[in-house]
């Protein structure tokens, strides 16, 4: 889509709201959050099956939204969704204009769509240095989407970047190991974090530290930057809370 046709379209948005970053590089900072609509996978475990489910979203311009962030006076937003980088959609091009309006933008994707290419970024930078980075997630045998996730992303990640690991159970440790090692030349990259996170009510946390704990060794010989990420804001507010 052509920067001047998207800057006329309007976008399904779920929801925009302030609050901390419950997980992440970015735990426990305050940033804007924007939600879009829809989203191609159907995760066992998926917390926010309100983007994708009925009409719970607005129509709201690119100008609404624009005032809406400007109105909580945060230069972080997280774009989420939902799924915001589904090709030949105008909602995959949202994070790259607000990033060119000089936010620090970061990308929560399900893992299962391209990043920005290079063609993209130069379309929609208008000349201006983006601040913009990627949080992917891959997704384990337990999400029962596992046959989605898109490899080819992970030779594309720099510093500042993540991947998270939804797990559930032993299974989708093992899973996440065998990814990590087979992508450990792309992922030993300086700044590139690998984040281990635990399905809510499903595993304990304390095994994905023994989990940690017991590969620390390989992790190190390999310069993988890996830690447990919690989901803090249900952690501080109730797990079923929307707008936190």
């Amino acid at each position: 889509m052509k920067l001047s046709e998207f800057k006329n379209t309007k976008l399904k948005v779920v929801e925009v709201f302030n609050s901390i970053s419950g997980e992440g590089i970015s735990t426990g900072e305050i940033v804007t959050f924007v939600r879009v609509e829809g989203c191609n996978l159907r995760c066992s475990y998926c917390d926010t099956r309100y983007s994708y489910q009925g009409d719970n979203y607005e129509l709201l311009t690119l100008a609404e939204i624009l005032e809406k962030l400007e109105s909580f006076g945060t230069d972080k937003v997280i774009c989420t969704g939902g799924e915001p980088l589904v090709e030949e959609t105008a909602k995959r091009y949202l994070p790259l204009f607000l990033a060119a309006k000089g936010y620090e933008v970061r990308v929560e994707s399900n893992g299962s769509w391209p990043v920005y290419n290079k063609e993209e970024i130069e379309a929609y930078s208008e000349g201006q240095k983006l601040e913009l980075y990627y949080t992917l997630d891959v997704k384990c045998p337990s999400s029962g989407m596992a046959q989605s996730n898109y490899f080819s992303n992970f030779a594309k990640l720099k510093s500042g970047d993540e991947l998270k690991f939804v797990v559930s159970n032993d299974r989708d440790l093992d899973y996440a190991l065998r990814v990590i090692d087979k992508h450990k030349k792309s992922l030993a990259r300086e700044g590139i974090v690998i984040n281990f996170s635990p399905a809510f009510s499903r595993i304990e946390p304390e095994e994905i530290v023994e989990f940690l704990q017991e590969h620390q060794s390989y992790f190190k010989e390999n310069n993988l930057e890996v830690r447990l990420s919690m989901q803090l804001h249900k952690l501080i507010w109730d797990p079923d809370e929307k707008g936190v």
